[in-house]
């Protein structure tokens, strides 16, 4: 008998089944590994059977992205305000509508996670890095970023090879007041990735490196 998803489940594994394997994610949704290997494959059959037109033109194009990022954005209103399926909707249509748009393709994948993560809001313990990250963003956005540094430093420094946890990290230091620790952490996450340099440019959580020599150093100027 065929196992009843619900949609929020359904968008969880559609935005992350290309970013962990399956027995991660069975773990993640507290879902039997067959199913989600069922699910799994009807979702790429799915994804391999959609055709969507391209913009045609270039006015076509830019609207389109400025659409993608007002609902970027409305999924991170919506999220800071704890309003998780609201946020994992925007997250979704960004994902399902805007597949071309990478800058943000990424990082709605991350907060739709941290969406559906925070509505179940499950109390057990964490191991897989990726499971962490999304748990630490979560409690960064309720402020509560002692804890959010609690959950990355569990990982001990493996299961990062992008850096994220290390950016993370350093906002969260930065926010803290704790500015020579966050330009550390963020220094190992430019060296695991150069798209967090980029990232940390624009970064309002690291406004207050701003004046720090080295924080210029590692981000040079936009």
């Amino acid at each position: 008998m065929n196992r009843h998803w619900t949609q929020d489940e359904i968008r969880w594994l559609r935005a992350n089944v290309g970013r962990m394997d399956l027995q991660s994610a069975s773990r993640a949704l507290g879902i039997p590994l067959v199913e989600v290997e069922k699910m799994a494959g009807e979702l790429q059959a799915e994804s391999a059977a959609a055709v969507r037109k391209p913009a045609s033109t270039h006015r076509e194009a830019t609207r389109e992205l400025s659409h993608a990022h007002k609902v970027f954005e409305k999924g991170m209103e919506h999220l800071h305000r704890r309003e998780m399926e609201a946020a994992a909707r925007c997250f979704s249509e960004i994902l399902e509508l805007h597949p071309d748009e990478n800058e943000l393709i990424d990082r709605a994948r991350t907060y739709l996670a941290v969406s559906s993560n925070g509505k179940r809001e499950r109390e057990r313990p964490l191991h897989d890095p990726v499971e962490i990250y999304h748990a630490a963003v979560v409690e960064k956005n309720r402020g509560n970023c002692a804890k959010a540094l609690e959950l990355v430093q569990s990982v001990n420094g493996h299961g990062d090879p992008d850096g994220r946890l290390a950016y993370l990290a350093a906002c969260c230091l930065a926010l803290n007041g704790r500015r020579a620790e966050a330009v550390e952490r963020l220094q190992a996450s430019i060296e695991a990735s150069a798209q967090n340099r980029i990232q940390a440019r624009l970064e309002a959580d690291l406004v207050s490196l701003r004046s720090e020599p080295r924080f210029e150093a590692l981000v040079g100027r936009a």
